[in-house]
């Protein structure tokens, strides 16, 4: 057994930022449920409150979870190849939460930054250009893997004297975080409300950027 995986991170290393994306990066609830909601009722899922039923996915990882409720992988990757336009065009009309892409820069000018997420990598590499979050130094999407722990893990391969910590908006990233051995960090601002966000086990809670900032030694300008 590899005890390494299973031992508690590290604080007084320096810290290695994993950030998700949808809900921490990117304001898209609001651009994503509508169209969830129009898919569900193309599925017949009729009987569903499509708000709670998206959000219910994140509890766990989304795509593991979307296989649990009976779609296979090769049927979800056969389906993002069918509707890569409408999702690129959906994807064009999310845009970054306020003051983001500054703590963002402000962040990764003193720590190594990466974006871990469920999302496309090229969609999210397009938004980093697009809105300047020019101090990312990578992005671990669902090609890489579907599994965050598994990225998670890869991250930390490329820095191993640094403590990671994953910064994210929903129960299912928290618990995946804490597999991983990251420190589980939940923002205020995100998908999942605080009563659910504890359920996840988060070490820290952020109601906004400030405080965030503030958890790693830095201010607002």
């Amino acid at each position: 057994m590899n005890f390494r995986l299973f031992r508690s991170p590290d604080i007084t290393r320096p810290p290695l930022l994993l950030f998700d994306y949808d809900g921490v990066i990117a304001d898209s609830l609001q651009v994503l449920l509508p169209e969830f909601s129009r898919a569900c009722v193309e599925l017949g899922l009729t009987k569903i409150d499509p708000e709670e039923f998206f959000l219910k996915l994140y509890d766990a990882n989304p795509v593991i979870q979307m296989i649990k409720h009976g779609f296979p992988l090769r049927k979800m990757r056969a389906m993002a190849l069918e509707y890569a336009p409408k999702i690129e065009e959906i994807h064009q009309r999310v845009q970054p939460f306020p003051g983001i892409p500054e703590t963002i820069n402000r962040l990764g000018e003193n720590y190594p930054l990466f974006i871990i997420t469920s999302n496309s990598s090229q969609l999210v590499r397009k938004f980093t250009e697009t809105y300047g979050l020019r101090k990312v130094q990578g992005v671990m999407g669902v090609e890489e893997h579907i599994s965050k722990v598994k990225k998670i893990r890869a991250a930390c391969r490329y820095f191993p004297r640094h403590c990671p910590y994953y910064i994210c908006d929903t129960k299912g990233d928290l618990i995946e975080a804490r597999r991983a051995r990251a420190i589980p960090v939940a923002v205020g601002w995100g998908w999942h409300d605080k009563d659910r966000l504890n359920q996840g086990k988060p070490r820290y809670f952020v109601k906004n950027q400030k405080e965030l900032l503030a958890l790693f030694g830095m201010e607002l300008p």
